[in-house]
């Protein structure tokens, strides 16, 4: 089944607006449930085996292995298999524990399907990943999206500023008319310049337009089973407008909700984040789950373009640049390029510095998107006398675990993951499609009906009174047959003779012994036409 997803609206008082809620991602509980308690996806009449709503509700709600706490675990009946990709989960763990980094979550998607290849939380207890958590300049790419749909004149314009480009009070609102520094759009992207992107926000985008993009990106709404929707804080006054599109503060959302922002990167689309492959009874057959719900357009594909283009900044020359080069300064990925985008801001739970990083690569053709959330407690830090690994050199990381191998670096890389899947998803629709076939072919089976039949044949004996008449014709009968081969009625449906034969014809009948009908081998009630020809000479 298709589906389209859920719309709900909801008055959010602090902003003084309604939104209206798609929930894409909900396709596949909201349907099974619409469906009851017998199994969606499975016609009436299928085996008890397959009714399995209950457990496959809990199946369905499962969070991916990666993220869960052991304690969480639902029982259920069903066998359930993720689409993550054990030996990258792994390798995403090693990268972590090299780096001594204790609270972080890396997620690695398909930007085209949203099928999650890698969903890795170091701590889900004390660092759930279904929490909402800062933003920080993640936001930024939500301002330059509106920017570019709105007022695209904006982002050809030069942006000037005095001191730090990462503060921002009522006067930076303004720009200077002279002096400080210049900054183009792709550059304030670049390193993140949260005076420039405060002054977009306020006076080319305005309060309405980002409110709209913000809700047009889905970062108010759940990003999957078991995830928050993402909250933004009160936008009353200018300078909260403007720290709310610079990123400085007023909105949160989840690491998965990241890592569906990364993804619209790659064509402009907002996908539906899933982790289920496949799902099993205790008989091992596949059971038949809700299609993931398409791809919703939420900018022209010229708008992610440019937005991609605008993000290499940031891995080339800006707040990544580091973390994407080696040693020697080289590029750490040789010819791939990223398109992504840093944020870093301070948080309560909990209580550390915040790094972001989400992307997509290569920045050309996205084949992978990635988000990474590291969190540094400021004492542990202290202690290893800094804050040590940041998102962005995990997933610099994890890039290059992905993309590279001995012989260089190259989208091509990625091939095996993909051919797993794809093996994957073909061998389940073939082994459901055959199962569905075979349950076909039993519904037939044992809808068939074989009709009553005589046991032996009868003579038909004529008394003195009727065999003194020359006659020939026929007597037309029609014979109820009881699920005992009984006969339990007969009467005559036509005949071409004197009504007497008809009624004599009756009389003998009634006598005979019949083999029942059955349908699926069960003996059932039914009737049979019979035609008896009589010559008398």
């Amino acid at each position: 089944m298709r589906c389209a997803g859920v719309v709900r609206s909801e008055r959010v008082d602090a902003l003084g607006l309604t939104v209206h809620h798609f929930f894409p991602q909900l396709c596949l509980l909201s349907a099974l449930l619409a469906a009851g308690p017998i199994q969606a996806g499975l016609a009436e009449g299928e085996p008890a085996s397959a009714r399995v709503g209950t457990d496959l509700e809990i199946a369905l709600r499962a969070l991916p292995p990666g993220i869960r706490a052991a304690a969480s675990e639902a029982p259920s009946s069903l066998a359930v298999e993720y689409t993550v990709d054990a030996a990258l989960e792994a390798r995403i763990r090693e990268i972590l524990a090299r780096h001594r980094v204790d609270l972080a979550h890396v997620i690695v998607m398909d930007p085209a399907t949203g099928e999650v290849f890698a969903y890795v939380s170091t701590d889900p207890k004390t660092f759930p990943a279904t929490r909402a958590y800062p933003t920080a300049s993640l936001m930024k790419l939500v301002t330059a999206a509106a920017v570019l749909r709105e007022r695209p004149s904006a982002a050809r314009q030069k942006c000037r500023y005095l001191g730090s480009p990462y503060e921002v009070d009522v006067s930076q609102l303004t720009a200077p008319r002279s002096g400080g520094h210049l900054d183009s759009f792709d550059d304030a992207l670049a390193i993140s310049n949260n005076q420039c992107f405060a002054r977009l926000a306020v006076h080319d985008v305005g309060r309405a337009a980002l409110l709209d993009e913000i809700e047009r990106v889905g970062l108010l709404v759940p990003p999957g089973i078991g995830h928050p929707g993402g909250r933004i804080e009160s936008v009353d006054q200018k300078l909260a407008l403007g720290r709310l599109g610079s990123g400085l503060a007023g909105s949160f959302f989840s690491p998965l909700a990241a890592a569906r922002l990364a993804a619209a990167l790659a064509r402009g689309e907002l996908v539906e984040p899933h982790w289920i492959a496949r799902v099993r009874d205790t008989t091992g057959e596949i059971v038949a789950v809700p299609e993931v719900a398409p791809p919703r357009r939420i900018w022209n594909p010229e708008v992610a373009d440019v937005l991609r283009h605008s993000l290499r900044g940031v891995t080339e020359r800006g707040t990544a640049r580091r973390a994407f080069r080696n040693e020697q300064g080289e590029p750490l990925l040789g010819d791939v390029t990223v398109a992504g985008k840093t944020g870093t801001l301070s948080g309560d739970e909990p209580k550390g510095l915040y790094h972001w990083f989400i992307g997509v690569a290569p920045a050309e053709e996205p084949r992978i998107a990635i988000a990474t959330l590291v969190v540094h407690d400021s004492d542990v830090s202290a202690r290893r006398g800094g804050a040590g690994t940041n998102a962005s050199n995990i997933a610099a990381e994890t890039l290059r675990a992905l993309l590279c191998d001995g012989t260089g670096c190259g989208a091509d890389r990625v091939a095996p993951l993909y051919a797993r899947a794809n093996a994957r998803r073909t061998e389940s629709t073939a082994e459901l499609e055959a199962q569905r076939a075979a349950r076909d072919r039993a519904r037939i089976a044992a809808a068939r009906v074989e009709p009553a039949r005589l046991l032996e044949d009868s003579d038909m004996k004529f008394p003195r009174s009727l065999r003194r008449q020359k006659v020939e014709g026929e007597v037309v009968l029609v014979v109820s047959v009881a699920p005992s081969g009984a006969v339990a009625n007969v009467r005559v449906d036509a005949s071409d003779l004197p009504e007497r034969f008809g009624t004599h014809v009756t009389e003998v009948v009634n006598g005979w012994k019949f083999a029942p009908a059955t349908r699926g081998g069960e003996p059932i009630a039914s009737e049979v036409r019979l035609r008896i020809p009589i010559e008398i000479r």
